[in-house]
């Protein structure tokens, strides 16, 4: 039916691995648990690490078949609909895929503060205070029940400090105990102390870094600076290992999403199409590689004619409560939020080609990415699960 294979929340996603660990202490899921051998037995571990390296694709690492985390390669798992932090990060914190959490991209349409919303930092999209400084509540944007409460043990949320003290955080992780960091280094020292500090409860150890994907967004996927990053890290998850060795702790390794690189010439510009700012209510939301596209009601049979005769080429085009009912977002009801968010439209991005438009890239110019993610590539779909007993 479609020209790329969709996440398989069925099994060998992401979701089925937080459903083994919800499992693991004590409390139901929804979706089913990954059926993996080297998970059958999580509840017999006094320490379970969940390390996510924002931006490690399974395609990179295979090539990398030299290193510490290729040697103990699992398997491969598909991440969520959309491929991207805001969707699958999300996941990983509160146990559930799109279709329940309702956060759609990067930015998104929040009918419930009347704006574009940039919703990690939770600020609006041309910038200013995060939106709690003018007392929108939170809870009204996300109201997905805490994926740590009822869980049997202690939880524990490891992140640098500069998104520790984000509102989005202090909802997701709430239940947890919230453990800020300076830099993405001092994570692996953090997770050494906590699993050497006896504990009479189980723990379930959530542990973040995001600089793996901002060093491939900055220099791109083949870079040597993305090499030399990742060599460092691997060497330092195998220390890691080596000192907490023998304390009854397993460590999954796993990523929200891998990159593509892109290039100046797969830049596809809304204003460089003609006709198609004019159908829009408002600014394109979404990711460069997946764009919610909300069109005037008298301007549908244009956007289409436009789509179709223009932007063929560059990307697929879906009407957007479809790609609910297909369970792109996930299985199961959709959160009523889910249908305000996702556009009228969907323009999901063929290749390497990303979609922006001036007016939201407002105040980024000059600061060009060299890689990207978001929609259905291998290199962009396809995560690892990496274990490790200690």
């Amino acid at each position: 039916m479609y020209e790329f294979e969709l996440p398989n929340y069925e099994k060998d996603n992401i979701i089925n691995l937080m459903s083994s660990i919800s499992y693991s202490f004590g409390k139901k899921h929804k979706y089913n648990k990954l059926n993996d051998p080297s998970l059958e037995e999580l509840n017999h571990f006094e320490n379970i690490v969940l390390f996510v390296i924002d931006g490690l694709g399974y395609n990179y690492l295979k090539k990398q078949n030299d290193s510490f985390l290729f040697k103990h390669l699992h398997s491969k798992l598909t991440t969520t609909f959309l491929s991207t932090t805001a969707c699958a990060n999300t996941a990983f914190l509160v146990g559930y895929p799109p279709q329940q959490h309702a956060l759609t991209g990067w930015t998104i349409n929040l009918k419930e503060v009347g704006g574009i919303t940039e919703i990690l930092p939770f600020v609006p999209r041309f910038g200013g205070k995060t939106l709690l400084k003018n007392k929108f509540n939170f809870n009204k944007i996300m109201d997905i029940k805490s994926f740590h409460k009822g869980f049997k043990g202690e939880c524990f949320t490891i992140i640098e400090k500069e998104k520790s003290i984000r509102d989005f955080i202090k909802y997701v992780a709430k239940e947890t105990k919230i453990l800020p960091v300076k830099t993405y280094k001092d994570v692996f020292t953090k997770l050494s102390e906590l699993i050497k500090k006896k504990s009479k409860k189980r723990r379930f150890i959530h542990a973040y870094m995001d600089e793996f994907d901002s060093t491939q967004h900055r220099f791109g996927v083949d870079a040597e600076e993305t090499k030399s990053l990742f060599v460092d890290i691997d060497n330092r998850i195998k220390t890691l290992s080596e000192s907490i060795k023998d304390t009854n702790t397993k460590v999954i390794v796993v990523s929200d999403h891998g990159l593509i690189n892109i290039t100046k010439k797969s830049e596809i510009w809304v204003e460089d199409i003609p006709g198609l700012e004019e159908c829009l209510t408002i600014p394109i939301t979404g990711e460069p590689r997946v764009r919610d596209c909300f069109v005037r009601p008298s301007k549908v049979k244009e956007f289409e004619k436009i789509v179709a005769k223009k932007m063929a080429k560059y990307c697929w085009c879906f009407k957007g409560e479809k790609l609910i009912k297909d369970n792109f977002y996930g299985l199961g009801t959709p959160n009523k939020k889910l249908f305000d968010r996702v556009g009228d439209y969907v323009l999901i991005m063929k290749e390497n080609y990303i979609l922006r438009d001036k007016h939201t890239y407002h105040g980024h110019q000059g600061k060009s990415e060299k890689a990207s993610h978001g929609a259905f590539s291998d290199d962009e779909m396809l995560v690892p699960l990496i274990v490790i007993d200690c």
